[in-house]
């Protein structure tokens, strides 16, 4: 370590809660652990990015004084079991829409799925909605952005229609244009609100925020959140969950809220909480019928298997291809469905290759193609490495020849 790193330490140790020595060998540890030199520039980004991190988990903390007491935000500690791809929530919503002013015009009009655009002579626009039961005209400049031209010449406003959440709260969105599109990410989560009893919790998170929100499943975590009335569900906050966000191994083993979960066992956890999700891999099949009536946050399984084939190439979507296996079961060699398929989203990080043991959480789908049911998959959104072998094989870059060298 140079003289300027040294430097850069001493400085540090401070916001750190740490003596000199000890943060000296906290910034030797996480050069280790990213195989960086500590003479590295990398090295200085390294420790800089862990100062940050611990200053912004002690700002959380300190949000609600360190304790359940006032406050929305509160304080989670866990890890999450799944985590979904971010989806467009209003691309469903606005379909919605349109499907009902098309399939009857002024019964969508009354109850309020839409509302209809007319451009008058002075190039206006003349809106016309109901809201509350009220016929209500209005004239603007300029259509809202969710506005779409049917193939008639029509222009419409779907609207949000929903008068009241699930949970009772007053929508305050009821009337108003649909956004273009909303992206929300769901999950699941095993933790504590403010020092509270770990248990699951249903989360959500909303906009451009919850898109960069990705943490890795089942590493433990730090972030601000919004808990619900019955306590059965959590949710992002604006930036601040995104900015919140602290591994907990980067939190200083002598701060007041570190908790030693060292020796915790993810497996047995996923069995005491989740037992009526596990299904062995043999019978996804039948699990994917039985479960079809289901609500949507129940439709999930947990199951496990060996890792028997890898295509790391991302499909449109940005999934990579993992196939799984039974070892324990008999191997039917002319059936196809002795491997499942699991599509893994890009957030989640594979480490691992092929001969690995896996649980994989997600749920599970199933094309028809021509009246012929294919087997079926997984839609990956949580995962867990049992037994880990080898690698992933790297997928090479495309490099395109230059001809016109000369």
């Amino acid at each position: 370590m140079n003289d300027e790193m040294k430097t850069e330490i001493e400085k540090s140790a401070q916001y750190i809660e740490m003596s000199v020595e000890d943060a000296t060998k906290k910034f030797q540890s996480i050069c280790e652990e990213n195989n960086v030199e500590t003479t590295a520039d990398l090295a200085k980004g390294l420790w800089r990015n862990y100062v940050a991190q611990f200053r912004r988990q002690k700002k959380v903390t300190a949000s609600n004084g360190g304790s359940s007491t006032g406050g929305l935000v509160k304080a989670a500690f866990g890890f999450f079991v799944s985590l979904e791809a971010p989806r467009d929530m209003m691309s469903w919503n606005r379909n919605k829409a349109k499907e009902e002013y098309l399939r009857d015009n002024d019964k969508a009009l009354e109850e309020g799925f839409v509302a209809v655009a007319t451009e008058n002579a002075l190039g206006k626009w003349v809106i016309s909605r109901y809201h509350k039961n009220e016929y209500q005209e209005k004239i603007v400049s300029n259509l809202p952005e969710g506005a779409e031209e049917l193939e008639d010449g029509t222009m419409i406003i779907p609207l949000d229609s929903q008068v009241t959440y699930m949970s009772g709260s007053t929508n305050k969105n009821y009337g108003k244009p649909l956004p273009l599109e909303q992206f929300r990410r769901s999950g699941l989560f095993y933790g504590s609100i403010d020092d509270g009893e770990k248990k699951l919790y249903n989360f959500s998170y909303k906009n451009q925020p919850a898109i960069d929100f990705a943490p890795n499943c089942f590493e433990w975590v730090y972030f601000a959140c919004i808990p619900s009335e019955d306590g059965s569900a959590i949710y992002g906050m604006t930036k601040t969950t995104l900015n919140s966000l602290v591994k907990h191994s980067d939190t200083n083993p002598e701060a007041d809220n570190y908790e030693d979960v060292s020796g915790f066992d993810f497996e047995q956890c996923l069995v005491d909480n989740l037992s009526s999700h596990l299904v062995p891999l043999v019978e996804v099949d039948r699990a994917h019928i039985q479960r079809q009536t289901l609500p949507s946050k129940e439709r999930f399984i947990v199951t496990d298997g060996t890792v028997c084939n890898m295509n790391m190439s991302p499909t449109s979507n940005g999934n990579r291809i993992i196939n799984i296996t039974d070892l324990n079961a008999e191997f039917d060699y002319d059936g196809d469905s002795n491997m499942t398929t699991c599509w893994i989203p890009n957030h989640l990080t594979i480490d691992f290759g092929i001969g690995s043991s896996i649980i994989v959480i997600g749920r599970t789908s199933q094309r028809i193609v021509d009246g012929e049911a294919d087997p079926v998959t997984i839609n990956v959104a949580g995962l867990y490495v049992v037994q880990r072998t080898g690698s992933p094989v790297e997928v090479d870059e495309i490099v395109e020849e230059n001809l016109d060298w000369f």
